[in-house]
């Protein structure tokens, strides 16, 4: 995870080109995340939720 850019929900949405709140349910199905804390924000990086949404889709 170090040396890769985190990016917030938005962003994410953002580049993968899907609207914010299709994320949510996305990552609802099981989207990996990193949050600092219990009580942390949310946290992205762009080419683990790639790959988990090729490897979603081939199920």
């Amino acid at each position: 995870m170090f040396g890769t850019e985190l990016l917030n929900a938005r962003q994410v949405a953002s580049k993968l080109g899907i609207s914010y709140t299709y994320f949510f349910k996305i990552r609802k199905n099981g989207c990996p995340y990193h949050q600092l804390g219990n009580q942390g924000r949310k946290y992205y990086v762009l080419k683990e939720v790639q790959d988990w949404l090729l490897v979603s889709s081939q199920r």
